[in-house]
């Protein structure tokens, strides 16, 4: 009997150390992209384009308002800057068609799937880097970039993505 829970506790910590080695390069991989700006964009899965901030900032930069609400509270009107996400697409030839949504992911694995309507309607769905004039920053400096996506015309905020790194259009 001791044998056999030795050798089960001996294939838990195989198993262990294994996914612990597989995910140690995914968590090097977005640490990357936060530390140096990076955002990634994918078609089905597949790896497009690596934009860095200047190269985004370069897609027709726009100021904008947007209300933030957090739980229980008003919601308050802020000036971000950022790109209309879809000069992004466009930019690149990422074809839209037979596409339903746009899957925005966050640095610790949050995600949200955007309508492919809301992000052609104008004025709306954001890659932002800029509030009120200063840069987002990071989760350690207390920030909610380097990107976050916003859709500037949900009034709650509810469908953001603070600390964005990724958008898989599918």
């Amino acid at each position: 009997m001791k044998s056999k829970i030795a050798l089960v506790i001996i294939v838990l910590t195989l198993i262990v150390g294994v996914t612990a080695f597989i995910n140690l390069k995914s968590v090097e991989v977005k640490k990357d992209l936060e530390e140096n700006s990076k955002f990634v964009i994918k078609e089905n899965g597949e790896e497009v384009v690596v934009l860095n901030m200047k190269e985004i900032s370069s897609l027709g930069e726009k100021d904008f308002k947007a209300n933030f609400k957090k739980n229980g509270k008003e919601a308050v009107s802020f000036n971000y800057t950022g790109v209309p996400f879809k000069n992004i697409l466009n930019k690149y030839n990422i074809s839209l068609d037979d596409k339903s949504a746009i899957i925005f992911t966050a640095i610790d694995g949050y995600t949200v799937a955007v309508e492919i309507e809301k992000i052609l309607e104008d004025n709306n769905v954001y890659l932002t880097y800029m509030k009120e004039g200063e840069l987002l920053g990071n989760k350690e400096n207390g920030g909610s970039g380097p990107y976050q996506m916003i859709i500037s015309k949900d009034p709650f905020s509810q469908y953001w993505c603070k600390f964005a790194i990724e958008a898989d259009v599918q």
